[in-house]
C-alpha cells in the first residue's frame, strides 16, 4: 500500500501528541502535579518537534522530486535521506509515467518533422510577434539557408512578400508573383492560426504553383480554341461555300457576268445571300461577346442583402417562370444575410444561372427550382440554384464554365462562364454538382 509508512509515523505522532496534551492538562488541573505536568508537556513538545521535523523531511522529498523532474532527472534517489521504500516506489512509477510521456512527445515530435519535411510546400510558423519559430526543409530552401528571424526579414527573398502575408486573412487563400532566384513563378500563399497552451501562432504556407497553372493554362486554351474553332468554323464555311455557289451563278468561267432569267436561279442566290447575311452577323454577335467576355468591369463593392437579390431576379423572370409551370421554392438558413458584392454583377450571374434551370427543363413533371442561402464551417456564404432537370452528362460536366462551349441551339456558350468569372472577380467561386436524369445545383461561394 503506497505511502502507508508515512500515515503510520503521522497518526503515531498525531495520537502522541494528542495523549500527552490530554494528560498534561488532566494532571495540571485535576491532581495539581505541576512538576509532573510540566515534564508531560515538555515531552509533548519534544513530539511536536519531531513532528514537524518528519513532515519537513517529506517535503523535502517532495521537493526533490518536483527538482529532479524540472531537470529531467528521472533516477531513483539514492541517498540515505530518501530511502523510504514506498516514497522511491512512488518515485518511480511517476518517473515512468513522465518519461513515457516525454519519449511519446518526441516521437510525435519527429513524426510531425518527418511528415512537413516531406511536403514540398513552404511552411513557415511564427508567434504573435512574427517571430520565425518552426521551418520545413522546403523553407529553408525557399530562404536559401538563411538565417531569417522574422517575418519582415522575409522582405530579402522579395521585397513585397513581408506586406503580403501581414495582410492576408484568416484561411484566405492569394495567388502571387515572385522573383524567387531570378525567376519569376506564381505562389499560392494562405494563412491559419492555432494555440499551444496560452501562445497563437500562425502558420503561413507558400506553394509554387507555376506548373499546375501553366499546364491548366494550356488545357484551358486548349479548350477554348476547339470551342472558338467550331464556333467560327461552323460560321466561315457556309459563308465561303455560299459565297461561291453565289459568285458562279452570277458569272461566267471568264467573269462575265449571267444575266439570269430563271426564277429558281433567283430565289438560290436570295437565299444564299440571306444566309450569308445570318451567318455574317451570328459571327459577328460572337466577337461582341467576346469583347464584352473579356471587359468585364471591375466589381464596386457593397453589401446587399441575398434576400432581396433573389426577390429581384425572381421578379425579373417572374412571366417566364410561369409560362414554364415552375415552382420556386427559397429559404434561408439564416435571416438578413447579407454579401459583399457588387449588386449588378452578382444579379447579372444569378439571372444567368436561374434562366439555365428553367432552360433545363424538358418533359420534366412538376419542375421545381429550388435555392437555399445558408453558410459553412468556413464562415462562407453560399447560395445554391437547385433543378429537378434532365442533369449534365459528365463529359459535358468538365467543359460547362468554357466560354463560348454549348449544346444549346441557340446558345452563346457565354452564360456560365460569365457568372463564374463574375464571381472569380468576387475572390469567390460558382462550383456545378449534377446528376444526369435527376437534375443539377449550381452554388455560389462568397
Amino acid at each position: 500500500m503506497e505511502f502507508k509508512t508515512f500515515r503510520y509515523k503521522t497518526i503515531l505522532y498525531l495520537a502522541s501528541i494528542i495523549v500527552f496534551s490530554v494528560c498534561g492538562v488532566y494532571i495540571l488541573l485535576e491532581k495539581y502535579y505541576w512538576l509532573v505536568s510540566f515534564w508531560i508537556f515538555a515531552l509533548d513538545f519534544f513530539f511536536i518537534i519531531l513532528f514537524l521535523r518528519y513532515i519537513q523531511k517529506e517535503h523535502q522529498k517532495l521537493a526533490y522530486f518536483i527538482s529532479s523532474v524540472s531537470q529531467k532527472d528521472f533516477s531513483i534517489p539514492g541517498s540515505k535521506n530518501y530511502s523510504d521504500h514506498e516514497i522511491n516506489l512512488a518515485f518511480k512509477k511517476l518517473s515512468d509515467v513522465v518519461r513515457m510521456l516525454r519519449d511519446e512527445a518526441e516521437i510525435n515530435y519527429q513524426y510531425l518533422q518527418m511528415i512537413i519535411n516531406q511536403v514540398d510546400v513552404v511552411i513557415i510558423c511564427t508567434n504573435i510577434h512574427n517571430e520565425i519559430v518552426l521551418l520545413n526543409t522546403a523553407a529553408d530552401l525557399f530562404l536559401e539557408k538563411r538565417k531569417l528571424k522574422t517575418i519582415d526579414s522575409l522582405s530579402k527573398i522579395d521585397p513585397g512578400l513581408p506586406g503580403v502575408l501581414n495582410e492576408l486573412k484568416l484561411n484566405e487563400k492569394k495567388i502571387i508573383k515572385l522573383n524567387h532566384s531570378g525567376e519569376i513563378n506564381s505562389y499560392s500563399v494562405q494563412i491559419a492560426e492555432f494555440k499551444i497552451v496560452n501562445e497563437k501562432f500562425q502558420l503561413f504556407t507558400i506553394n509554387n504553383i507555376q506548373s499546375e497553372l501553366e499546364q491548366n493554362e494550356i488545357e484551358s486554351w486548349q479548350r477554348l480554341t476547339r470551342v472558338i474553332t467550331h464556333e467560327i468554323m461552323n460560321s466561315a464555311i457556309p459563308i465561303s461555300n455560299l459565297s461561291r455557289l453565289v459568285y458562279t451563278q452570277l458569272y461566267n468561267e471568264n467573269g462575265i457576268y449571267n444575266d439570269i432569267k430563271n426564277e429558281e436561279e433567283k430565289d438560290d442566290i436570295r437565299e444564299s445571300l440571306q444566309t450569308i447575311s445570318s451567318r455574317s452577323k451570328d459571327l459577328a454577335d460572337f466577337v461582341q461577346a467576346t469583347k464584352n467576355f473579356t471587359k468585364m468591369p471591375k466589381p464596386v463593392l457593397e453589401h446587399i442583402l441575398v434576400s432581396d437579390l433573389i426577390k429581384r431576379v425572381l421578379a425579373l423572370l417572374k412571366q417566364k417562370i410561369k409560362d414554364s409551370a415552375i415552382s420556386v421554392e427559397v429559404s434561408y438558413s439564416i435571416e438578413n444575410i447579407s454579401v459583399l458584392a457588387d449588386k449588378s454583377l452578382i444579379e447579372q450571374a444569378l439571372i444567368n444561372i436561374v434562366l439555365n434551370a428553367i432552360e433545363a427543363f424538358t418533359d420534366t413533371f412538376e419542375p421545381k427550382i429550388k435555392i437555399l442561402v445558408y453558410t459553412n464551417e468556413k464562415n462562407q456564404t453560399l447560395i445554391s440554384v437547385s433543378d429537378n432537370g434532365k442533369g449534365i452528362k459528365k463529359e459535358i460536366l468538365e467543359n460547362i464554365f468554357v466560354p463560348f462551349f454549348t449544346t444549346k441551339r441557340n446558345g452563346s456558350g457565354i452564360g456560365l462562364s460569365l457568372s463564374k468569372h463574375i464571381m472569380l472577380l468576387h475572390k469567390g467561386n460558382l462550383i456545378v454538382k449534377s446528376t444526369p436524369e435527376e437534375g443539377s445545383t449550381f452554388i455560389f461561394i462568397f
